[in-house]
């Protein structure tokens, strides 16, 4: 199976939109691709992960998206072709952003400067902000990150 996970979009309306109440009704459908690389340790799974996700064509992952939904719900008369209305692919590479472990990182446990906390030091002018930099693979790290490494060129 390509992808690991697959559910229906949240039961919220707001505003205009009101979302889909019957069977009958379009629905958003999220599927959720995590590459797992078994027996390697955590941070060489990320970065096979991302390499996956960069060397991953979008015409492969519609295929596997249509062939997947297919296989699913094809008994329930499900046809892609007719019944997929559209396809949108968020290809985030900061979703494989190393989060350190104290298992793994000793330094996460022993306190004092992290990895990404060197990393991310400025040189001159330029500043790092992603989500790598605060070693959490989340949108809201990658904003936070972006507001740290603003502060830090406009009060020097």
């Amino acid at each position: 199976m390509y992808h690991t996970g697959l559910n229906l979009d949240l039961p919220v309306s707001m505003g205009g939109y009101d979302c889909a109440r019957k069977p009958e009704e379009p629905i958003v459908v999220h599927m959720m691709k995590a590459e797992c690389h078994p027996g390697l340790p955590a941070r060489q799974q990320h970065v096979f992960g991302r390499m996956e996700l960069y060397n991953t064509t979008f015409e492969t992952m519609e295929r596997n998206i249509r062939e997947q939904l297919a296989r699913t719900l094809g008994p329930r008369s499900f046809d892609p072709a007719r019944d997929i209305t559209a396809i949108t692919v968020n290809r985030w590479p900061h979703g494989y952003a190393y989060e350190y472990n104290s298992l793994f990182d000793s330094f996460w446990v022993e306190g004092g400067e992290t990895p990404c906390e060197v990393a991310r030091r400025t040189h001159g002018r330029i500043a790092i902000a992603n989500a790598d930099a605060g070693a959490y693979a989340y949108t809201d790290e990658a904003i936070n990150q972006a507001y740290r490494a603003v502060s830090e060129l406009t009060k020097s």
